[in-house]
């Protein structure tokens, strides 16, 4: 944990309480969310697995957000660098559930101080459906370097090279992510993630393509392999390990390195990660699920 000095109470603090409240899976947010990933909304809506039009996974990543005081004013360079996601329970679309998040952790990661958000996201009868923690990173009083200094993927201080795991290929899921395709998946507000010049301000020379985003094809592709297995006991930890940008073409892949007795089933564990062709790796972690 990182030493605090004192305490705004209008930023984030360990053990802060960011209250609670309501999350409703809108048409919008998942009409927002097909046209902006252009992936196909059919297996969603005319699944059976729990009659009535299920949610996308990764909707979930929208439910820690809105929370007043969960960051820093000084939100230059600020960055996804983790997310993880234990899936208890499947959203239904047009539902109404509740979420209360807390600020657990404020630590240091190399040049960046990183905020660790809990949420957890609940029914209306107060049944858990999903817990999930995201960590936000900060350059804190680093804004007077007018832009972010990126390191060349290639050359990486202690870069180890990804080795692929063997196993039983999941995916993969392919995108070529264009400047419109951010700005639909974001609902068209103007931000770092669809704006270049408000990706400026921040210190980023060109519009940086949001993790939401990204991770959201990792989510998909284990949506459709696990379908009632994932919604229903899916686990997720990735790291955002490099920058995705416009026009970039990424590569959601995974592989089932093993699987486990539980609970009188069978878990299926598996490795997942996301790359670009010349193989720069921007997300990677694992992921579970029940089969």
């Amino acid at each position: 944990m990182a030493q605090q000095t004192a305490r705004d109470p209008e930023e984030a603090y360990v053990g802060k309480d960011l209250g609670s409240m309501e999350f409703t899976v809108t048409d919008d947010l998942i009409q927002h969310y097909f046209d902006g990933l252009e992936v196909d909304a059919d297996w969603y809506t005319d699944s059976s697995l729990f009659g009535k039009a299920l949610v996308p996974s990764m909707i979930l990543t929208n439910a820690d957000t809105g929370f007043s005081g969960a960051g820093f004013k000084d939100n230059f360079g600020n960055l996804w660098i983790r997310q993880e996601w234990d899936i208890r329970k499947p959203m239904l679309q047009g539902e109404t559930y509740r979420r209360s998040s807390k600020i657990e952790d404020i630590y240091q990661w190399r040049d960046r101080t990183v905020v660790k958000q809990q949420v957890t996201l609940w029914s209306l009868d107060d049944e858990v459906m999903a817990i999930g923690v995201h960590h936000q990173s900060y350059l804190l009083g680093k804004s007077d370097q007018g832009t972010v200094k990126l390191r060349d993927p290639k050359s990486k201080e202690g870069v180890r090279k990804f080795r692929i795991p063997d196993g039983e290929a999941v995916g993969p899921v392919e995108s070529d992510i264009s400047l419109e395709m951010c700005g639909t998946f974001f609902h068209g507000n103007k931000n770092y993630h669809t704006d270049k010049d408000a990706a400026k301000e921040l210190g980023f020379e060109e519009v940086v393509v949001g993790g939401r985003l990204t991770v959201s094809y990792i989510g998909d592709m284990m949506d459709r392999r696990f379908g009632k297995g994932w919604f229903e006991g899916g686990k997720l930890d990735v790291k955002f390990t490099n920058i995705v940008w416009p026009n970039d073409h990424v590569i959601a892949r995974g592989v089932i390195t093993d699987r486990v007795h539980e609970n009188g089933g069978t878990r299926a564990n598996v490795a997942v990660w996301m790359e670009k062709p010349d193989g720069t790796v921007c997300i990677v972690g694992t992921a579970s699920a029940l089969e």
